[in-house]
C-alpha cells in the first residue's frame, strides 16, 4: 500500500495544527454514466460500447491541493475497491470514507492495482482481479469504412519507473476544482465516471488494412474483411471474414474479434485517458 495512512491529528496547508478534529465516516457512493450509442471516436468512427467495467479503489481525500507525495497522511480513505459498470447511471454505495473532521482540497486513487513502496510491482485488489488483473475493460464493435469491427480490450494502470512508489497513480491536476469543509453533519459523496470520454481518442481507422501478397511479406494478409493466404506475391487462397461472422485481423486473418495489444495507438490513447483525461465528477451530499 501507500505510505502508513493513518487517521490521527493532521497538520493543515497552512503549517497551523487544526483544533477539535473529529473522528468520522461518511458513505460513498459510485456510478457510470448512460453511454450514447454510438460514441464517435477519432475519424468519425461510430463506436458501439458493450461492456465498460472499470476497478475503481482505493481512494484518498488529501488537506493539501496537491495530492501526491505531499499526500503522506489522508484525510480520508476508502481502502476498498470495486468493478463499476461505467455505461450505468445507477449509483451503488460501495463503502464508507473513514477519516477526521476538516478541509479536503485534492483526490487520488488507484484503479484496483494498488503502488507499492517495497515492491515493483503493485498489490492486486479484488475489483481488478475480477477483471483478470486489469483495470479496465472495454468491449463493443467499431464501423470503420463499412465494416464492422467487433473488439476488446483490457488495460491495467500501475506505477512504472515515472511514477512516485507508494503513491496513487491517479491524481487531481492544477485545473481540477475539488474543497470540502467536512464537519461531523450529514456527508456524503458519489464518484461518477464518464468513460465514452475515454473512447472519443481512440483511432480504430489503423486496424483495417488493404494489402495484398508480396515478397518477404506476411503468410496472411488482410484486403478489407478478405483474408489472403499468401506465398510471396502468390494468392494461395482466399476467405471472406464477413461471411463467417468474423473481422480480419492483420496477421492473423479472420478471427472472432480484435484484441486491441499494448503498444497500438489505440491502446495508448485508452491508457493516456484513463490517468490524465476525463475526470469523474465529484458529488457531495448525495442522496441515493
Amino acid at each position: 500500500m501507500m505510505r502508513h495512512l493513518s487517521l490521527v491529528l493532521l497538520i493543515s496547508v497552512l503549517g497551523c495544527p487544526d483544533v477539535g478534529l473529529v473522528g468520522t465516516q461518511f458513505p460513498l457512493y459510485v456510478a457510470g454514466t448512460d453511454i450514447p450509442e454510438p460514441v464517435v471516436a477519432m475519424g468519425d468512427v461510430s463506436v458501439t460500447i458493450d461492456r465498460a467495467d472499470l476497478a475503481f479503489g482505493p481512494l484518498y481525500l488529501c488537506a493539501g491541493v496537491t495530492a501526491g507525495d505531499l499526500c503522506d497522511t489522508a484525510r480520508y480513505e476508502w481502502l476498498g475497491s470495486v468493478v463499476v459498470d461505467t455505461t450505468l447511471s445507477e449509483s451503488v454505495m460501495v463503502g464508507e470514507l473513514a477519516g477526521t473532521t476538516g478541509t479536503v482540497r485534492s483526490w487520488m486513487y488507484d484503479l484496483g492495482l494498488s503502488s507499492q513502496l517495497t515492491q515493483d510491482e503493485p498489490f492486486i485488489l479484488d475489483a481488478a482481479r475480477d477483471l483478470g488483473d486489469a483495470s479496465f475493460i472495454l468491449e463493443g464493435s467499431a464501423v470503420v469504412e463499412g465494416l464492422t469491427i467487433p473488439f476488446k480490450v483490457s488495460v491495467p494502470i500501475q506505477q512504472t519507473e515515472d511514477t512516485e512508489l507508494g503513491v496513487p497513480v491517479i491524481r487531481k491536476g492544477s485545473s481540477d476544482s475539488f474543497y470540502r469543509e467536512i464537519d461531523t453533519s450529514e456527508q456524503s459523496l458519489l464518484v461518477r465516471f464518464d468513460s465514452s470520454k475515454w473512447i472519443t481518442g481512440m483511432d480504430f481507422r489503423s486496424f483495417v488494412t488493404t494489402e495484398t501478397c508480396t515478397n518477404e511479406g506476411p503468410t496472411v494478409v488482410c484486403d478489407g474483411a478478405t483474408e489472403h493466404t499468401c506465398e510471396n506475391e502468390t494468392v494461395l487462397s482466399s476467405r471472406d471474414c464477413s461471411s463467417l461472422n468474423q473481422v480480419c485481423v492483420a496477421s492473423l486473418g479472420c478471427q472472432d474479434r480484435l484484441t486491441i495489444e499494448d503498444g497500438s495507438e489505440a491502446y495508448r490513447s485508452l491508457r493516456n485517458a484513463l490517468i490524465s483525461g476525463e475526470r469523474p465528477s465529484f458529488t457531495w451530499d448525495y442522496k441515493q
